[in-house]
């Protein structure tokens, strides 16, 4: 066994503990429950371990801050109490059956303040009576417990089972289901009962991304229509493309800023509505003839909100995109601007260049007369300086001849010049 211990995987005991909750009490009919759900946010969730922990150890039970539900008998009762992502709930059992199938939901706690302890918002409260086909003899009256317009009832679990519920709030501050088991065993109608809760609960929790799409929709419309204007604006060059990319950089970022606020909670719908579908795939539903069914009720309430969540995100990354691609085109208008620019600049540096190389050459031309002249001026008055040592030396003679010939020595000596000049820059 030590050796098995140590070749264990890190994760082996968290996920076969994981596999094992969420595991709803065998119920037995007739029974009342009442579901009190409430969003927990991340920072009071320290608050609820504190408080489950403290209410287990009263029972003689443990609670661990790895631990997602327990069952807790309470007053004669059970309290089944249930962590998820971001809501708790907290479901009392009460085995038999009562006068009222539906009654005050605070009478189903230990005291009437009991829930002011508890950290979070009250989001849903429901209470569900099973009841077995005696009591619904005997109870004549249950069309009265629904209102008629929104009345849902339809056969579950192989027709071993029908609910009935209108998914509102009632006069006691609660919803009402009422389900009739038909032969269901225990563990059976514990499982269908906890499908009946997470129905409700992942339906109203996807309707919480509806209120963002909506204020989402109007956010998206205003920015589409001043894309919109921008890019006919683009078209037709009415503004400088650095004026017009500012626009559209600030747009993106807007449509950003959008898609951060809403990406949570759309994506979240996303996820309620698909568990929602797989909680009706799994109650096993048989519709009955003239009466509206849980699958018929989200199709007609809860798939067009679920719709319009999906266009808002479709919306939002179809802006993105286009903001991108506008963005792009005029980056690229403004890139071809700059080249052209970038050429008309070194054209008139070549220009200027050219101009350059001319006056140099213009120079060079003045050097030669220069160097000419001080050159035969410098022999002149070498010629002169002789003939004083000299005396009958030909000073007139050799002056005249001293001219062409200073004069092509100058020439040659920079036109050499030149030449080792142009042969050091090009090596």
């Amino acid at each position: 066994m030590t050796g098995l211990h140590n070749r264990n995987h890190p994760l082996r005991d968290v996920l076969d503990k994981e596999l094992q909750q969420r595991t709803f009490p065998a119920l037995v009919a007739p029974c009342r429950l009442c579901q009190f759900m409430l969003t927990v946010a991340p920072a009071s969730r320290s608050n609820e371990l504190s408080f489950m922990q403290q209410l287990a150890r009263q029972q003689g039970s443990y609670f661990s801050e790895t631990d997602h539900d327990i069952n807790l008998p309470l007053f004669g009762g059970t309290l089944r109490f249930e962590k998820h992502g971001e809501f708790s709930s907290y479901v009392f059992i009460q085995p038999g059956s009562e006068k009222q199938l539906f009654d005050d939901p605070l009478d189903f706690l230990p005291s009437k303040d009991w829930l002011d302890s508890i950290p979070g918002q009250i989001f849903r409260v429901v209470q569900l009576s099973v009841i077995t086909p005696a009591q619904l003899t005997a109870n004549t009256d249950i069309d009265q417990l629904f209102n008629p317009d929104n009345c849902i009832s339809s056969m579950l679990a192989g027709k071993k089972a029908r609910i009935w519920t209108d998914f509102q709030k009632h006069a006691e501050g609660a919803g009402r289901m009422l389900l009739l088991d038909q032969g269901l065993s225990p563990s059976a109608l514990g499982r269908l009962v906890q499908q009946l809760f997470d129905l409700g609960n992942y339906r109203k929790l996807s309707l919480l991304g509806w209120p963002l799409s909506r204020q989402a929709l109007a956010r998206l419309t205003l920015l589409e229509q001043q894309l919109s204007d921008i890019i006919q604006r683009i078209e037709h060059k009415k503004n400088d493309d650095e004026h017009l990319l500012n626009e559209i950089t600030t747009m993106a970022a807007q449509t950003e800023h959008l898609i951060a606020d809403t990406s949570s909670r759309l994506q979240a719908t996303a996820a309620y509505y698909q568990l929602t579908l797989d909680r009706i795939k799994s109650l096993n539903e048989t519709p009955i003839e003239g009466l509206l069914s849980l699958q018929d009720f989200t199709e007609r309430r809860l798939t067009p909100a679920f719709r319009t969540s999906e266009s808002v995100v479709f919306r939002q990354n179809a802006l993105s995109g286009r903001l991108g691609r506008s963005t792009e085109l005029l980056r690229t208008r403004i890139n071809l601007k700059l080249e052209q620019q970038n050429q008309q600049l070194l054209a008139s540096m070549d220009k200027r260049a050219k101009l350059q190389l001319n006056m140099q050459q213009m120079v060079e031309g003045l050097s030669l007369v220069a160097i000419s002249y001080y050159a035969v001026q410098l022999c002149d008055k070498a010629i002169s300086a002789l003939s004083y040592w000299l005396p009958h030396l030909d000073s007139p003679r050799w002056q005249s001849l001293s001219v062409p010939l200073v004069i092509v020595t100058v020439c040659l000596l920079l036109f050499w010049l030149n030449r080792q000049l142009h042969r050091d820059k090009s090596g």
